[in-house]
């Protein structure tokens, strides 16, 4: 199985960020997973490295012919900002 970082983003104290992912086969079996560091906030000594990944969608894309995904962070830290990287675990069929 191949792993592919898909990618960074620092989200606000309880932000939501969408990810739109596109490039994958048919065949393409796809787990989506995520590594949380804490930011910071102020007066926040002890920041919390809180936040919710959910897969969401599978779309036959027709602008390129490929299939992509959604996915949604959410950082649960209501008073620091988070940084998440998103890994993809893919094995072709």
């Amino acid at each position: 199985m191949a792993v592919s970082d898909i990618g960074w983003t620092t989200l606000a104290p309880n932000e939501n960020h969408e990810w739109f992912i596109h490039g994958w086969n048919a065949t393409d079996a796809v787990t989506y997973s995520i590594v949380v560091f804490p930011g910071t906030g102020p007066g926040v000594l002890n920041p919390l490295a809180d936040a919710t990944l959910t897969q969401g969608n599978s779309i036959k894309w027709n602008v390129d012919g490929t299939f992509a995904h959604r996915v949604y962070i959410k950082n649960n830290a209501p008073f620091n900002t988070v940084n998440v990287h998103l890994l993809a675990r893919h094995e072709s069929l």
